[in-house]
């Protein structure tokens, strides 16, 4: 990944964003890196996968806790139990 200092960032704003189409930029202040610009494509779809591997992790959790005996219900019993109509 491309590393670039704030103060150059500001100086350099268009190559920063054209830059950053093609790779992420990660923005320094001090020698840190504080912030990642990078295309807005990308950032959608790691958002996207970081949300499913939360979703997977919470239900290998909830899973992980059900008790073995646990009683289970088909769909259609749950769904006449609450009132609701499967097509």
């Amino acid at each position: 990944m491309f590393s670039l200092p704030a103060s150059e960032a500001r100086q350099r704003w268009s190559d920063l964003l054209d830059h950053a189409h093609r790779e992420p930029v990660g923005i320094t202040i001090r020698g840190r890196e504080q912030v990642v610009v990078l295309d807005a494509e990308l950032a959608h779809r790691a958002l996207a996968a970081l949300e499913d591997a939360t979703d997977r992790a919470a239900v290998d959790a909830v899973r992980a806790d059900l008790d073995d005996d646990a009683e289970t219900l088909p769909l259609a019993e749950v769904a006449r139990e609450l009132g609701i109509t499967l097509d």
